[in-house]
């Protein structure tokens, strides 16, 4: 899984670009104020800022009909920065500033701002894989006995199953062996039936023979 997810990382990379372009923005103010005399440096000066106020506003507007809390943020990040840009001259003639040091200072202060932005959202994203880690390991934490209930409700059942499957051929056994007994028992009483009827005929046959002695001897 990854440290932190790629929306994060979007954010990550647009506030860098930001702090790039913030950077560029005032070195671009520092060669024109060198380059090109005060009159067309204040004309220049109100350009920028009337350019960088239309964005903000711009912004503000996208951010109000998206309801969008990072765009918004967006729009006062522009809007302080227009306003800084419309100030700095006036700033910088009061307080007998240089105006290339006031600038570098401004851009490494906005430098600074966005990086400490970049660390926060780059927190905030462990934060948050952390805690769907966690979510999960409870998830499969909460499943592992319902998974073990489950196994141990199988085996239950199987061994239920195997004794039902043992029963039933213990009474077909019992079943087979009575039936057999019974059959024994019939071929018994069928061979003690046959052996009756033969002695009864021998007897009647013996007393025939006696019969036709004493006949015999009358005579």
């Amino acid at each position: 899984m990854k440290e932190v997810n790629e929306k994060y990382f979007k954010k990550i990379y647009l506030n860098i670009l930001k702090a790039i372009i913030v950077l560029l923005y005032f070195l671009v103010l520092n060669v024109i104020y060198e380059n090109v005399n005060s009159n067309y440096m204040q004309t220049g000066i109100k350009v920028f800022t009337m350019i960088i106020l239309f964005i903000s506003i711009y912004i503000f507007e996208k951010a109000y009909k998206k309801d969008s809390d990072d765009l918004a943020v967006q729009g006062i990040e522009i809007l302080i920065l227009s306003a800084y840009t419309l100030t700095i001259e006036h700033i910088t003639n009061k307080f007998n500033f240089g105006f290339r040091n006031y600038s570098l200072v401004a851009s490494y202060i906005f430098a600074i701002y966005f990086i400490l932005k970049c660390i926060i959202i780059y927190t905030k994203g462990r934060k948050e894989i952390a805690q769907n880690l966690s979510d999960i390991r409870e998830i499969v934490k909460k499943d592992k006995p319902i998974k073990k209930e489950a196994t141990k409700k199988k085996k239950e059942n199987k061994e239920i199953s195997d004794d039902k499957s043992k029963a039933k051929v213990k009474t077909k056994n019992n079943k087979n062996k009575i039936k057999d007994k019974e059959t024994k028992n019939e071929e018994i009483q069928n061979k003690n039936t046959k052996k009756s009827k033969q002695d009864k005929i021998s007897e009647k046959d013996q007393k025939t023979s006696n019969n036709k002695k004493e006949v015999k001897v009358n005579d």
